[in-house]
């Protein structure tokens, strides 16, 4: 019998596809055959759930554990947005994924709006949420985001 897969995922932009990891280890919806015709390069893995083998058709693999209901590390968010950064430079796709695709990855989504597309906090939610309503930044999430944005803009 052949594994269905599950596939939850949204395009926030053209390059950007953000999403869930709802089946397990080589199951996962990323190496399936629908997201290879969807042309993926950069996987941008959040979860500590589980890890999975690489797709050899990616690019770039980037797994950064983050516990559920917190935010990514501030490195982790230099890293995350530095990879996408290359990836939509090279005119590439990237998925970004934490379990569920609620919170831990549009965290990192949003890191990357704020820090080159000059969005504050609120703006980079809310161009996720129009595409993904069901995101869920909590106040640890939202927190970190806050003080991404004042690095940056410092470091700029």
């Amino acid at each position: 019998m052949q594994h269905t897969h599950i596939t939850d995922y949204s395009h926030i932009t053209p390059l950007i596809i953000l999403g869930s990891d709802l089946c397990k280890g080589w199951k996962c919806p990323v190496h399936s055959e629908e997201f290879r015709k969807l042309g993926i390069h950069t996987e941008i893995n959040l979860e500590t759930e589980h890890d999975e083998p690489v797709a050899p058709e990616l690019d770039v693999y980037l797994r950064l554990p983050t516990p559920d209901e917190t935010a990514p590390t501030q490195e982790q968010l230099l890293i995350a947005t530095d990879a996408l950064q290359r990836t939509i430079k090279s005119n590439k796709k990237a998925y970004v994924h934490c379990k569920n695709g609620h919170g831990r990855s549009p965290t990192v989504v949003a890191a990357y709006f704020i820090r080159f597309e000059h969005k504050n906090v609120d703006e980079a939610v809310n161009l996720i949420k129009n595409k993904r309503p069901e995101i869920h930044i909590n106040k640890i999430q939202f927190e970190a985001l806050e003080e991404f944005r004042r690095e940056v803009v410092e470091n700029d």
